[in-house]
This record gives structure tokens, sequence and C-alpha cells, in this order.
């Protein structure tokens, strides 16, 4: 058989050209190792016609960019040897099946290709569609899409959209299923394949079959934990926190309703359960960030970590770097994107203030004889990017004479000024109980632009600084939390719960009575800089997820002590206020 799966720019030839074309030959007996990286690919970006652009969310799915096309073949040269791959070892043999995922879209690609490069010969290629045949051998599964399906069967799936992972991963599906209809239904060759194909689908079932055994999820506990749910090979699919394990995990199969096709997709394949029960939420909390670092489940979003800080910069924020030092003293930072856009401001003020006289002439910016001729400086584009495509300059002029108006004196030329700023603007966000939600980029969907207006434009700058301002109290907040010792009233009235961190770490838990003070912690008398220097991914969220539960106990009413050192004890009110700011 030859295994074929394609990507493109758009749902049909109508609004989208082929991007990539991948194949490779195989038999459906094969071994295992044949359908690993044993088997060889035949994948094959494809020129784009002049003008065509890749869409953002394509590139995002599959990674590919317009830079890539570089070295891209001719559609042409594709066609003819996808066809020269399909011609079957004995020339007077049947044709060679060729094996698609859901067939139906890459079918009007193919015939396309076809129509334009041999339009006098008949379509050469058989198709058999997996997904088809899934729907009669599965009819009660969630989700048959190639990843939910092939990870239902035992094998994994990359994040990327690209043809390579995507054939192996048909050629593994095709042989399970080609083994459950010979042994469910008898079907042996290509022609009794096609007319059990041919057979109308069964009814999609009222109740989904999950694979997981019911029995393993409502023996659960019900107690605080961590659960980790677990693909047919043992491999960890996503990382979640509970307050009640038993609870949190049947919830996933009691929704029949509104359920979100990414959590379907998880379901069709999760067999297995693998749970941590904890004292308390908090401390649940805590270790799901610790699981999602180390195993790294491709359903997890938040807390993987992967290419993230922490980030130090200098005082200026002019250069970042991935580890402290001398000149790198402001940190941990999260996001970098955010404070480098604080240098765009810092340039539009500058040249604000050129152009009116207001400042002395910098040579970057001598020579502009007013803001409505200058472009949003490219480095706030890297935040403002969200938003698709960037404002008119007069559009951009009038929003920021808007913001400086409303929260600054007079244009900044150092980032303390836009720093206040975005004290100011945190201050009123509290009061209006409208924080922005943790790591929420400032900014809506890119698949989604709205309009651009100067009110906009100020809701942004309003955004980036408030927020970069947060990125820098809680820098300093982060580092005075990573030595601190911390005591909470426990949910369930048993006393208090007692942590002691040392460099981010949680290094003792115990119980202790109603009234406990939590002790000096060990590493209290620690350096700025050494602090920071002890910094990384885990240790960064661990000490932001401490913070975001502490808030969280504290507004449900129940005692909370903060100890930093002999002389330093945060609780009640003051604890509530810094609580707030960070």
């Amino acid at each position: 058989m030859l295994v074929v799966d394609g990507q493109s720019t758009g749902a049909s030839p109508a609004h989208g050209h082929l991007l990539e074309l991948g194949w490779a030959r195989t038999r459906a007996a094969a071994v295992d190792d044949a359908l690993g990286e044993a088997l060889a690919v035949d994948a094959r970006l494809l020129a784009l016609p002049e003008g065509a652009t890749i869409p953002r969310p394509v590139a995002r799915l599959t990674g590919i960019g317009l830079a890539d096309l570089a070295q891209a073949h001719a559609p042409a040269q594709v066609w003819a040897a996808l066809r020269e791959a399909a011609i079957p070892d004995d020339p007077n043999g049947p044709a060679l099946p060729v094996v698609i995922h859901y067939a139906r879209f890459e079918t009007a690609f193919l015939h396309a290709l076809h129509r334009e490069h041999a339009p006098d010969e008949p379509f050469p290629l058989v198709l058999v569609c997996t997904h088809e045949l899934a729907r009669r051998l599965l009819p009660g599964l969630p989700r048959r899409g190639l990843r939910a399906l092939a990870g239902y069967l035992g094998h994994g799936v990359d994040e990327l959209k690209r043809s390579t992972e995507h054939v192996r991963a048909t050629a593994w599906v095709w042989r399970e299923l080609v083994t459950r209809v010979h042994a469910e239904h008898g079907v042996t060759t290509l022609a009794e394949l096609q007319a059990f194909l041919e057979q109308p689908s069964p009814r999609p079932k009222a109740k989904r079959d999950y694979p997981m055994p019911r029995e393993v999820r409502l023996g659960l506990p019900e107690a605080p934990g961590v659960y980790r749910m677990l693909r047919g090979d043992g491999h960890v699919l996503y990382v979640g926190k509970a307050t009640s394990l038993r609870q949190r995990v049947n919830g996933y199969f009691r929704q029949h309703r509104r359920v979100a096709d990414r959590t379907l997709e998880l379901l069709t394949q999760a067999r297995d359960l693998r749970v941590t029960p904890t004292a308390t939420a908090l401390e649940a909390a805590l270790l799901e960030n610790d699981e999602i670092k180390a195993h790294a489940p491709p359903y997890n979003v938040m807390l993987r970590g992967t290419g993230q800080g922490p980030w130090f910069a200098t005082m200026d924020l002019e250069t970042f770097a991935s580890q402290p030092d001398l000149r790198h003293r402001v940190g941990p930072l999260h996001s970098r994107a955010l404070l480098t856009a604080w240098l765009g401001l810092l340039a539009t003020a500058r040249t604000a203030a050129s152009a009116q006289g207001e400042a002395r002439e910098d040579p970057s910016t001598s020579g502009v004889e007013s803001l409505d001729e200058t472009p949003t400086p490219p480095i706030v584009l890297e935040r403002l990017a969200w938003w698709g495509e960037p404002p008119e300059p007069a559009i951009w002029r009038a929003g920021w004479e808007r913001f400086t108006s409303t929260w600054l004196d007079g244009a900044p030329s150092r980032p303390i000024a836009l720093a206040r700023a975005g004290a100011r603007i945190w201050q009123a966000w509290r009061e209006a109980e409208a924080l922005p939600p943790e790591d929420e980029p400032a900014a809506a969907s890119p698949d989604e632009p709205p309009a651009w207006d100067p009110a906009r434009v100020c809701e942004v700058l309003e955004r980036v600084v408030g927020q970069g301002a947060h990125e820098l109290r809680r820098a300093r907040w982060l580092c005075r939390l990573a030595e601190c010792a911390v005591a909470w009233d426990r949910r369930d009235g048993a006393g208090r719960r007692v942590l002691v961190l040392e460099r981010g770490a949680v290094v003792e838990r115990l119980d202790a009575g109603a009234e406990a003070t939590p002790p000096v912690p060990p590493g209290w008398a620690r350096s700025p800089a050494e602090r920071r220097a002890a910094f990384d991914m885990a240790s960064f969220d661990r000490l932001r997820i401490l913070t975001t539960e502490l808030r969280r106990v504290v507004a449900e009413g129940r005692g909370v002590a903060l100890c930093l050192g002999p002389r330093e004890r945060l609780a009640g009110e003051r604890l509530r206020r810094a609580l707030s700011w960070v």
C-alpha cells in the first residue's frame, strides 16, 4: 500500500494550495519497527503560486513559513513522483491502495493536481480512507481525527501537523484497523474492503465509548491531589490538579454537551490514570507544576515551560539574558516580549519629544517632523502582532496622545516613568475589580483582528504598560518569596499546614496547630543576587502558583501567615495588600 498525507493553505483547492505532500510504501502486516522511525517517508514542500501566502493559523499548526519554501518542489514534479510511487511492483498486478486518513480532504487536492498536469488521463489512484473505516469499526469513539485515533490505538502524534509524522501515524492506524476488520468482518481483500466501506455507516451512539475503564475513575479518593491521564503505552497525556480527585476526574466523563474538541481528543486516547493525593489543594497546585515540567504532556498548554524564560534584564531594559549577572539584575521575568515593547514605547516618546522640541535631539529620531509620519515602532509590534495588522500612523499617534494625556505627565524618557504609569493603571484595574487573568496575552486572537481606532490603541498601551509594571513588581516579590515559610488554615479545619521553601523549592511540609506561625526560613539571609541565580522556569512557576494559591486562601477568609525573615512577617491585611499587587 501507499500511505499519503497532505497539508495545505486552505480547506479546498478553491481556497488554498497544497503546501506539503508526503507518502511511504509499506504493508498492513509490517512489524512495529517499520511503522516507527524506520518507515521511509518521502515528504516534499510544494512551491506556491506567485503572490500566495501561508495564513498565520496554518503556519502555527504546521510550523512551515515562507522561508521554508526556498527549496520547494514544483507541483508537477511532486505529482509525478507520487504517481510513480503508486505503481505496483508487478505491472500486471492490481493497483496499490492509497491509504489516507480523512481522504475527503486530500482527494480534492489530488484531483486538482491531476486535472492540471494530466488532464487527458483517468485518475490513477485507488483511495482508501481510514477515517471511514474507523467510523464503521469504532462508532462510539468520541473523536476519530488522526491524532485521537492513533493515540487510541497506542501511537503518539506530534502537535505540529507535518506530513512525515502523519504518514507514520496513518500507517499505524491502517494496520490496526485492517486487523480488526479482518477479525470482526472477515475482510481479506481490497475489493471486500471497498464493499465494506460502501455500506452505510452506523448511526453515532448517543453515549460515547471512552477507553478508560469506568472502575478506574470511580475508585479515586475524595481527596485533593494530582492526576495524570495515560495513553495505552503509559505515556502521560495530561496532568491536572483537583480539590477532589474523584469529582474532578469523573466530571470529564459526565459532561455530554459543549465539550471542547481538544478534551474529547484527549479522552479518546486516555486508557489509565495515575494519581497522587496531597494534604491540601495548595500542595496539589505546586505538584501539578512539577509534574508538567517533568513530563511535558501534549495536552497541557500552560506551565510546560518550553522555550520560555525566566529572563533577566538590565536596569534600562535594553538587553536580556537567560542567566543573571552583574548587568542583568532585573528579574526573574516571564514575558520578554512584554518588556521589549516598553523599549518601543520609550522610542515613541523620544520621537514625540523630538518632533515637539521638548527634548534634546536624538540622532535616531532627527528629521522627524510629526508622529503622524512615524510608523508604529517595530519593537512594539512584537506585542501588537496579537492584533493582526498594525494601526495607521495617524491612528497610532492619536491613541498615543490619549494614553500619555491620561496616564503620563508628558512623554516618558526612562523606564521609571512607564513603571509609575503602570502602577496607576494597575491600581485602577484593582479598584474596578478588572485585573487581567494570569498569563493572558495582552490582546485578542490573531485570527480575529479588531478594527483600529485611537481608543483601541490606548487600550493596548494600557495593557502593555500595566502588565509590564506588574512583571517588574512580581520579579521583586518572587525573589523575596524564594526563601520563605508559610502557614495557612486547612479547609477541613484540622489545624494549619506549614511549608518551608528554600531556593524556590519546598524542603519541608508539616501539620501544626490552629495558631501556629511559620518558622524562619533557612535561606532568609541569601542576597538578591544569590536568589536570582537559583531561578529556573520550574521555580519561577512554582512561586507564581504559590502566590496565586495564597491569594485564593485569603479570599476564602482562611488565615495565612508568611515569614520572609526574622523581622519580616506578613499576615492579615498586610499580606492581603501585598498579594493584591502581585
